[in-house]
């Protein structure tokens, strides 16, 4: 391991234990920096202010000499009684009080802020201005997105508006002065840039989310029952695990519209399917189900089990490894890339995946898995295609018994993703020691 020489600060208002994905990405960044050069200190809150599910085992998974800073938080009982929940606002001012202690206790080379949460990237603004610390932007989702406007106001998040205006305000100052952009699809970070083309000079990589193989060793050595079915109950089990949101409709329509057509033509086959889907509502309690009313539509909802919950990282990957197959369903935006699609080609299990024609998704998938990928477009709509949803849902049952393949995994691993933005860290620092000279 290279030892590391300069120091970069990651601000990641979620850590572990949490299992959000911003938490696991600032994880995996921070666990493969120093092979790199860089020595990562985490900035992070105290796990007694955060609402989401936490799972101790994920702080088995952090390296032993990983520094990490845990401020407080404003707390959630009593700041939702203003409408903020965000543990990014609640701990804005603590976080940015320690990047100031930081600053002015030994040599910070640069600043880096994983969103979401969105708003304490103006902390890099503010590093930029008061300590001259240049700072780097890491998107995992856009902040400012337009698809809600073009929704029924039932599919909007109650704060939508508010969102939108907030965003509207703080990105712009805070993109201006940042020396970096990087983000998990070449479209999220093409969408900022577009934004801003008075800023074209700005550096940008796309870094998408990496499989950690070592998070897979993990749970081979300390195996979980998986909180959703009992693996040897005789029936197919299909996982999908993660959020819906209104985006992926058309594809969950596609595939349901599937499901309903397979036990019109298979009816003894479909009734030994379990399509499982799992934290679909960003919602900490929980929820209202995404899924299964798209489901009733098409009268499928006795084939599927719906916990909008959240479930732990880990418990997650152990569905996982349990499940039959596996299903990846995208949303209507081009620039959509699943952040599971590196664990879930990583497991080994059969996967029938649902994109938009012009994701990166589409290609990232398709060059480390065998998997069974159809696309659908302005002209091509997903509720149209539910025949070859059908077609793949039979190939996907009837692969049960079938040996585990290897990903083609060499160049996607969190280790290459975390190179990737190495070398963007080398060039903001290459940049300020030019200007210091």
């Amino acid at each position: 391991m290279t030892r590391a020489g300069r120091t970069v600060a990651i601000l990641s208002p979620d850590f572990s234990p949490s299992s959000l994905p911003s938490s696991i990405r600032a994880r995996l960044f921070a666990t493969h920096l120093p092979e790199f050069g860089w020595r990562p200190v985490v900035i992070t809150t105290a796990p007694k202010f955060y609402t989401c599910p936490l799972d101790t085992d994920n702080n088995r998974l952090l390296p032993e000499d990983l520094e990490v800073i845990r401020t407080g938080a404003l707390p959630a009982r009593q700041m939702r009684r203003f409408g903020i929940g965000d543990v990014g606002m609640r701990s804005l001012w603590h976080h940015w009080t320690e990047i100031g202690r930081l600053c002015r206790a030994r040599a910070i080379d640069v600043l880096l802020v994983t969103v979401p949460p969105s708003v304490p990237m103006i902390l890099g603004r503010f590093a930029w201005e008061r300590f001259g610390l240049p700072y780097v932007i890491d998107y995992q989702d856009p902040w400012i997105t337009e698809v809600y406007w073009n929704k029924p106001r039932s599919e909007r998040p109650p704060k939508w508006p508010l969102t939108y205006a907030l965003s509207r305000l703080l990105e712009p100052p805070s993109i201006r002065r940042a020396s970096y952009i990087t983000g998990v699809s070449a479209g999220t970070v093409d969408g900022v840039l577009e934004r801003y083309p008075q800023w074209q000079g700005l550096g940008s990589s796309a870094i998408p989310f990496g499989a950690e193989p070592a998070d897979f060793n993990f749970l081979r050595q300390h195996p979980r029952r998986n909180p959703c079915f009992e693996k040897s109950d005789g029936f197919v089990h299909l996982v999908y695990a993660g959020v819906c949101i209104p985006g992926m409709y058309p594809a969950l329509r596609c595939l349901f519209g599937g499901l309903r057509l397979l036990r019109e033509k298979h009816p003894q086959l479909a009734a030994r399917m379990r399509l499982h889907f799992v934290g679909t509502n960003y919602a900490a309690s929980g929820g209202a189900k995404r899924a299964e009313p798209i489901a009733k539509e098409f009268g499928v909802a006795d084939l599927m089990n719906e916990t909008p919950g959240r479930v732990s990282y880990l418990d997650a990957m152990q569905l996982m490894l349990d499940a039959t197959g596996l299903l990846i369903v995208g949303t209507d935006e081009p620039h959509y890339v699943a952040s599971k699609v590196y664990p879930y080609a990583l497991s080994g299990r059969p996967i029938f995946a649902i994109f938009h024609e012009r994701s990166s998704a589409v290609e990232a998938l398709s060059s480390i898995a065998p998997a069974r990928i159809m696309t659908f477009g302005e002209t091509r709509p997903a509720e149209q295609q539910t025949e070859a949803a059908a077609t793949h849902l039979e190939s996907l049952a009837n692969s049960a018994g079938v040996p585990a393949y290897t990903a083609n995994i060499p160049g996607h691993t969190a280790r290459d993703m975390t190179g990737r933005l190495a070398h963007a860290l080398d060039r903001v620092f290459a940049s300020k020691v030019g200007r210091q000279e």
